[in-house]
């Protein structure tokens, strides 16, 4: 599958939810993961049945984004309160990863992401809770999408929308 992340003994270390550092670092059950996007962060803690709590860097000041996730609550703590997610259509795209995921990120506030928003006058930014919500009505459509290529239905994978 394209943007699959393997270690040198070929095993799967990433698909979505990565071992790998990325600028979304991902805490569940006191393990530490990453995540290829801002988005990844608040839909794997629903894939999961667990809580989650996330700390993101913002590619415009660098100031760093917190934030608590349950999976029945939704998100139950966001510093600063002002954080919010950039989006880009993703469209039918051979690479998820650099297509969407490489633009979903986590900004300190709307201002924050003024320069993402002009260079990408396509995106938009939502708050964290409105960006959790859509992740979770994306979650079920996602699940059930054939892997792309195959039109047999395979389970495509929890990144598959970002």
């Amino acid at each position: 599958m394209p943007d699959t992340e393997y270690d040198d003994q070929g095993r799967i270390i990433g698909q979505g939810l990565t071992l790998r550092p990325t600028r979304h670092r991902f805490t569940v059950a006191g393990e530490e993961l990453y995540t290829w996007c801002a988005l990844d962060t608040l839909i794997f803690p629903t894939l999961i049945g667990r809580p989650a709590r996330i700390e993101s860097v913002s590619p415009a000041s660098g100031d760093t984004i917190r934030v608590t996730v349950d999976p029945t609550a939704g998100v139950t703590s966001v510093e600063p309160i002002t954080a919010v997610v950039s989006l880009v259509d993703p469209g039918n795209l051979p690479s998820i990863r650099s297509s969407f995921c490489n633009q979903v990120h986590y900004f300190t506030s709307p201002e924050d992401a003024g320069g993402w928003l002009a260079e990408h006058p396509e995106g938009r930014v939502l708050s964290v809770a409105e960006a959790f919500g859509l992740g979770r009505n994306l979650l079920p459509e996602t699940l059930a999408r054939p892997v792309s290529g195959t039109g047999d239905g395979s389970y495509r994978g929890p990144d598959a929308c970002c």
